[in-house]
């Protein structure tokens, strides 16, 4: 079955330009020029991913991501943005965002983004080897995609979901950042590994009582993260 992608940008000839590039890629496209009816599109369809610009009137496409999450809808989201800052990019991901990428850019770069973020939301991952990880008051569906801490279901990014269940299948093995992050985003974004900070700390805040003081997910300084135990 095809993908069917929600391309959002205030500028319909992007639309119309991103558009045309997927269609012919063999990808279903819906178009969207601000964030109403982004929420709108995503009540009435199954989307499989979002391309969300930023920088548009109205709500902005920060908002419209916020507006996204709080639905729990676990609809990867790429966000399109003007804006090159690391402040900003750190921003997108810190609230939910699975990867960005700046305008200007190219269709090719912009497919290659998306077949990776698809491939890792994807339920026929690795690491998806069992139905249940349930680790201390942490239950993890493998096969819905839900986690329930102390009985609570919590919603978590495509991203944040591949890191948990990474390190919860093999708790106490240290994960370097790169590890994590070819697991959870694909070795094309082995020089991004320092944005797994960013994923761990939004995934804390989720399923810790005290993301200050981890119960579960902790960090090894210097290498990377492990699942329980003492660090």
């Amino acid at each position: 079955m095809k993908k069917k992608i929600l391309v959002v940008d205030d500028e319909s000839k992007i639309r119309d330009m991103v558009s045309s590039y997927l269609i012919n890629e063999g990808y279903v496209t819906i178009e969207a020029s601000n964030g109403y009816e982004v929420i709108d599109q995503i009540k009435q369809n199954e989307i499989d991913l979002i391309l969300l610009d930023i920088m548009m009137p109205g709500i902005d496409g920060y908002q419209t991501l916020r507006e996204v999450r709080q639905m729990n809808k676990k609809i990867p989201v790429i966000l399109l943005t003007a804006k090159s800052d690391e402040v900003d990019k750190l921003l997108g991901l810190e609230m939910g965002a699975d990867d960005y990428i700046t305008k200007p850019f190219s269709l090719r770069e912009l497919l290659a983004r998306m077949k990776a973020v698809l491939r890792r939301t994807s339920s026929d991952g690795e690491t998806l080897d069992e139905e249940m990880i349930i680790r201390g008051d942490i239950s993890i569906n493998l096969s819905k995609y839900e986690v329930y801490v102390s009985g609570r279901k919590v919603g978590l990014t495509p991203t944040e979901f591949k890191i948990l269940v990474a390190l919860a299948q093999k708790p106490g093995r240290v994960f370097s950042r790169l590890q994590l992050m070819n697991i959870a985003m694909g070795e094309a974004y082995a020089n991004y590994e320092r944005s797994i900070d960013t994923h761990v700390s939004n995934l804390r805040k989720k399923v810790e009582e005290d993301p200050a003081n981890p119960k579960y997910i902790h960090t090894v300084y210097g290498i990377g993260y492990r699942f329980g135990g003492e660090v």
